[in-house]
């Protein structure tokens, strides 16, 4: 049944297009701790009402925290705040939203990470 749910859920993903920008963005809710995420997307518009709409599936209150293209973007959360960054490695990005996370709040982990289609990757 889980796979099933695996499919379902990456066949309704956007597919990767090869020929554009691609964009990813990242929605956060800070009081109930819950985001949502988008990746492969032709616009930034697109790629933050999908990370909004994800996460407003279990937060009202969900905001854009982050967008980015052809690049790699991270979340880290603490108990008494949240970092987002981007850059063109996931390894910096987590290590931007590490550090931005860590003005904030002590104890900041990672929470999401990911790549879009274009870019340098980990």
């Amino acid at each position: 049944m889980r796979f099933r749910k695996l499919l379902l859920f990456l066949a309704l993903l956007p597919p990767p297009a090869y020929g554009q920008e691609l964009f990813g963005a990242i929605a956060y809710s800070a009081t109930k701790q819950k985001h949502g995420w988008a990746n492969n997307y032709s616009s930034r518009n697109a790629a933050e009402e999908a990370a909004l709409a994800f996460c407003r599936k279990s937060a009202g209150d969900c905001r854009r925290v982050l967008w980015f293209r052809n690049a790699c973007g991270a979340l880290v959360t603490g108990p008494e705040g949240h970092g987002a960054d981007w850059a063109k490695s996931q390894t910096a990005a987590v290590n931007k939203a590490l550090k931005a996370c860590a003005t904030k709040s002590a104890g900041c982990a990672v929470t999401l990470s990911f790549c879009t289609g274009k870019s340098a990757g980990p």
